[in-house]
């Protein structure tokens, strides 16, 4: 959607307007779940997370004025989300290590838009990359999440996470570079 549609879409949705809100939740449901989906691997706690952020999106809404920036403020919303579940659960020392394989895959297949030839074999690889995704920094877990499953560029992660557009660059750049040798090294040891 290009940035008049969209914001004539906020214009009806402040207005009151429960279509427009149905479309532009319907515009950032699959890429915002994308998203928190690979960031905490749990279904039901990434769709909590996707419906708070779009909770708060309608309690302050009535205060957004538009500048073009709409979906840096929602992918923020959902990043510091997922960060603060993610420092709960630290605290609490009760991170759920237990992925739905049979319906993660498929989900993951069906938001990448990749099929997976063979069901057993892609299971182990996705196992592998959550496990090397969790050896990263969370700055540099971050930016390959948004990057690839909340389908941002670069300009627009330097933007959700407040930093300059060349530390979002270095920071994907060397976080594929680590995640590379993980997966070569968990490759050689397999």
């Amino acid at each position: 959607m290009d940035s008049q549609a969209l914001s004539a879409l906020m214009k009806r949705c402040q207005a009151g307007d429960k279509e427009a809100w149905s479309e532009l939740v319907d515009l950032y449901w699959q890429r915002l779940f994308g998203y928190a989906y690979k960031a905490t691997r749990n279904k039901d706690l990434a769709s909590d997370l996707v419906q708070e952020t779009f909770l708060r999106v309608v309690q302050k809404f009535d205060r957004y004025s538009d500048q073009g920036k709409f979906e840096a403020w929602l992918f923020r919303i959902i990043v510091n989300l997922v960060r603060d579940n993610g420092r709960a659960n630290a605290r609490r020392q009760m991170r759920s290590t237990v992925v739905d394989h049979e319906t993660g895959s498929e989900l993951t297949d069906h938001l990448a838009g990749k099929v997976a030839a063979d069901g057993v074999e892609h299971r182990e690889d996705c196992q592998k990359l959550y496990s090397a995704l969790e050896q990263l920094s969370e700055m540099d877990r971050q930016v390959l999440l948004l990057r690839h499953y909340g389908c941002m560029s670069f300009k627009e992660i330097a933007s959700v996470l407040g930093c300059p557009l060349g530390t979002v660059l270095a920071r994907a750049h060397r976080a594929l570079g680590k995640l590379r040798v993980i997966m070569e090294v968990d490759h050689e040891t397999s």
